[in-house]
């Protein structure tokens, strides 16, 4: 087990119309996550990185989220500027029950790493059913705070260095995102008025509101599952991304994809995401491990 700081525990939870607008906020098409009736409804798999934001309102909630403070609060970090968001790693235990429920998640810091011009801090975080001793995801969080620098190094780095193949991509897919993508994508639980509010966008030295970064995750993970996975929810081993740059909404997204060989019984897929209108990679080697093990999904679209 990584070497940790604090651990807080966030009780969280979600409905069935809750994994149907996540599904819909990350641009998906497939109706086993739109149409509740259908026979093979399920959560999208990556619906567990807005567990966090939501907690188990069933309202708006504030911003920053709990695990957020108690992050910071763990690793001896007051904020002085902008939080920005560095990486994501999550992998998949076990797939949510379709019909919603209630969980814990479980937070704690796992490193703390100055740099010349503020502090990375990785936190880690179990979504854990404890009455049924079920583990059904554990994220890493890459955060970085701007100015942040008088604060003491702690733990190993949890980044991984991605490969991208020198050669042209084996598959690409493409996706234009709504002008209102964040305003859609916030009511899953991250209300950061950055994504939304001009005047907020303006202060952190943007021209506009930005799309969150886990919106263009979860569209570029739909893109990698739709090609590789039979879009099969079950298949998703792990995911892990680094942002890169911002996405304005209303831009096109780009995701390309290399398939490599992986362990055994898997497939692993490298990828990056750029915007089309101004050729701009906004996620940078980023990997995803699917089941290579499972039979293919009927799929039906919209």
């Amino acid at each position: 087990m990584a070497e940790s700081k604090g651990n807080t525990v966030v009780p969280v939870g979600y409905n069935k119309r809750d994994l149907i607008l996540y599904a819909l906020g990350i641009g998906v098409t497939d109706l086993r996550f739109l149409y509740e009736n259908h026979p093979n409804f399920a959560a999208f798999p990556l619906y567990p990185v807005v567990l966090g934001f939501k907690g188990e309102s069933e309202d708006v909630v504030g911003f920053p989220s709990p695990p957020m403070i108690a992050a910071s609060a763990n690793a001896g970090i007051t904020p002085k500027g902008p939080a920005l968001d560095g990486e994501r790693h999550v992998i998949i235990h076990k797939p949510l029950p379709p019909g919603g429920c209630k969980l814990d998640l479980e937070c704690r810091c796992v490193g703390v790493h100055p740099k010349r011009s503020g502090t990375l801090l990785e936190s880690e975080m179990f979504l854990m059913d404890k009455t049924h001793k079920t583990h059904y995801a554990t994220i890493t969080t890459g955060t970085f705070y701007v100015g942040v620098k008088d604060v003491q190094k702690f733990g190993k780095s949890h980044s991984k260095s991605v490969k991208v193949p020198n050669r042209a991509p084996d598959r690409v897919v493409q996706q234009k995102t709504s002008a209102l993508q964040a305003t859609m994508y916030r009511l899953s639980g991250d209300y950061n008025p950055l994504h939304v509010d001009p005047g907020t966008a303006k202060e952190m030295e943007f021209k506009e509101p930005i799309l969150h970064g886990l919106c263009t995750m979860g569209h570029s993970t739909n893109h990698v599952l739709g090609t590789y996975g039979n879009n099969d929810p079950a298949k998703i081993k792990s995911v892990r991304v680094r942002f890169s740059s911002p996405v304005f909404p209303g831009e096109t997204l780009e995701t390309r994809m290399w398939k490599l060989p992986g362990g055994a019984g898997e497939v692993r897929v490298v990828f990056e995401t750029r915007v089309v209108e101004r050729n701009k990679t906004v996620m940078s080697r980023c990997e995803m491990v699917l089941s290579d093990d499972e039979p293919p999904a009927r799929r039906s679209k919209l």
